[in-house]
Parts: structure tokens; C-alpha cells; sequence
């Protein structure tokens, strides 16, 4: 089969021919219909920065169609209600099954776990092995292509706005950093809750008009500066950063209020300093890690009933490189699934 992989940090994708594994034990092998282009495949691929063990297959957002089953997996199977030749969307947070984090339904915590297009071949490939039927999730009438994002750009914003529920009341101010695949999901989750006050900023003046269409309630162009506050009605209760640079997280600091929360979602590498007078007093500071396997479950309900509008350009395997080129010049509205 096809598989594009990565050797070295920086060096060119590699177009191989690779051998389609084989599924033993509870594994079951997907045939890949789409695996969508992430920003984290850029870093992965052209930076050490990520928890990456190459060579690798690319590809952590993938769909496909269930193809064949280890002896052990097919009863897991039917607990699952996936027969051979269903659509599903496959969760990439491959914990043990085992630890405390997975008990809790958080398996993209284990500190054992393993990930598609990280530590372990992913879906820039003909098939990818799954090693347990729980990591899979039936798409139903959802096209499998269509569907792929879902598996990262549209569960990864379900669970930090879930997160910040507790931030989120009626009235409360919230500034969206970055309005890429993961920012379109995260503004139309916010747009289920009531009275919220929703600014945008964007550097690009056409994901702003998708902001504006997504319902957003106002956008800033570029830095934002004191427009920000003035258009939010004051500092921003929760700040979503969907970028992960060292300028986008000194913009969410600085535009958060004292109490509030910065959900840092982007992996571009930035860092803040951290401290009583680098700080809004008492505000916090968290991380998303990808989506746990029911918020997956969740995405996957919304978009089967109409609740979810999201691009997808789909472009063949074979362009991978192609396709990492136009993510990193931005010119991607909406999000590039590639298709074997």
C-alpha cells in the first residue's frame, strides 16, 4: 500500500510502498477513506518539537471503513455495534485501557499511550491498524471523507469549550485566536450556549467573513490592539488560542480578565512567562489534549443531525507534500483531507 512518512525533522516526505499490516490480537484494520492535514502534521513533520518516533506515517484525523478484524477483536466488535464495511471515525489517544486515566474515560492522557502519526503509523496510508475496536466510533450516514475532521478538528475544540464550561456563563466575554478548522468548530459549539459574547481575531480577512457567517458576534484584523476590549465590552472571561505562538498567547494574557481562563489549544510552540506580575490576577492557565473517546462520540451525534457545518477539499494521497505547503502558507480555508 501507499503511505507517506516522515525520517528526519525538515527532510521531504517519503512516498512509499509499505506492506499492509496485518491485525492481530483486539486489533482491527481501517481502510483509510480521508486523514485530514493538521497544523500538528506540519510541526510533526518539519520540527522535533512534538513526541514523535520515526519513521512514521503520518495522519492522526482519520475515517475510514472497517476491513478485517483480529479473532479477538470481532466480538469487541459487536459490543461496539461495527460490523466489516461500516463507515467510523477513528479516536487517536490509544491509551493502555488499563491506568487511572483510562478508567476515567481519558485515555488521551495515558501516559502509555500511543497515537496514530506520532508514535505509530497513522492514516496517510491505504489502511491504518487500530488496536482496539473502542478506539472506533460509526459514522452512520456521514460520508467517511467528509467525516475525517471530526476525529481532531472537531473534537479537540469540543472539549476546551466543555472545559470552560464554568467560565461560560450568560454574559460572559470570549475571544476565539485563529479561526482555522479547529476555531470554526469551537465558534459554533460557543454559539449553542446562551448570551455569550464572541469576538474573533484572525489575520486573514476571509476566515473572518467565515467567523462572521459562523455567527460571530464581532472581529478584529491582525493584532487587535485596544479594539479588542472595546469591542468585547471589556476583557475576555475566556480566551481560546487556536495558534499556540509566543504572540498569540502574550495577546490571550493580555486580553483576559483577572479570574478568567486561557485555553491554549494551538501547538506552535509558544511559550509565556508565568507569574504574580506577568498575570491577570488569579487567572488560569490550561492546555487541550485532543478529545476523549466520548467526546468523540458526542461530535460525531451533532454533525450526524445536522448541528455541524464544516469545509473539506480533498486532495489525493499522493500530494501530501503538497498539501503541507498550502496549510503553511494559509491557504486553506477550511481543511484538506487526503484521500488514497
Amino acid at each position: 500500500m501507499l503511505a507517506v512518512r516522515t525520517y528526519a525533522a525538515g527532510e521531504p516526505l517519503r512516498l512509499e510502498e509499505v506492506p499492509i499490516p496485518v491485525p492481530t490480537g483486539t486489533a482491527v484494520l481501517v481502510k483509510v477513506a480521508g486523514a485530514g492535514v493538521c497544523h500538528t502534521d506540519l510541526h510533526l513533520a518539519r520540527t522535533d518539537r512534538l513526541r514523535v518516533k520515526r519513521p512514521v506515517t503520518l495522519g492522526h484525523e482519520i475515517s475510514g471503513w472497517v476491513h478485517a478484524a483480529a479473532p479477538d477483536a470481532e466480538g469487541l466488535l459487536k459490543r461496539q455495534r461495527v460490523r466489516q464495511g461500516d463507515a467510523v471515525a477513528v479516536f487517536g489517544g490509544w491509551g493502555c485501557g488499563e491506568c487511572r486515566e483510562c478508567r476515567r474515560g481519558a485515555e488521551q492522557r495515558c501516559e502509555q499511550g500511543l497515537s496514530p502519526g506520532f508514535q505509530v503509523d497513522g492514516g496517510y496510508a491505504e489502511y491504518v491498524l487500530v488496536p482496539h475496536p473502542r478506539h472506533l466510533v460509526a459514522l452512520g450516514g456521514l460520508d467517511p471523507v467528509d467525516a475525517a475532521p471530526l476525529a481532531d478538528a472537531g473534537v479537540t475544540p469540543f472539549r476546551a469549550v466543555r472545559r470552560a464550561g464554568k467560565w461560560l456563563d450568560p454574559g460572559a466575554r470570549v475571544l476565539l485566536i485563529g479561526m482555522g478548522g479547529l476555531g470554526q468548530f469551537a465558534l459554533q459549539y460557543l454559539r449553542r450556549l446562551p448570551e455569550l459574547r464572541v469576538g474573533v481575531l484572525e489575520i486573514d480577512p476571509e476566515k473572518l467573513g467565515v467567523a462572521d457567517s459562523l455567527g460571530a458576534d464581532v472581529g478584529f484584523l491582525g493584532s487587535g490592539g485596544d479594539l479588542i476590549s472595546a469591542g468585547l465590552g471589556g476583557p475576555a472571561d475566556v480566551v481560546f488560542d487556536f495558534v499556540g505562538s509566543n504572540e498569540t498567547l502574550a495577546l490571550a494574557v493580555g486580553h483576559v480578565a483577572r479570574g478568567g481562563l486561557v485555553s491554549l489549544v494551538g501547538e506552535a510552540g509558544g511559550e509565556l512567562t508565568f507569574g504574580f506580575h506577568t498575570t491577570p490576577d488569579e487567572a488560569w492557565f490550561t492546555t487541550t489534549s485532543w478529545g476523549s473517546p466520548d467526546d468523540l462520540r458526542d461530535v460525531v451525534q451533532l454533525a450526524r443531525r445536522g448541528r455541524l457545518k464544516w469545509s473539506v477539499e480533498r486532495m489525493p494521497l499522493r500530494e501530501a507534500a503538497a498539501a503541507h505547503e498550502r496549510l503553511a502558507a494559509g491557504k486553506v480555508p477550511g481543511r484538506l483531507v487526503l484521500v488514497p
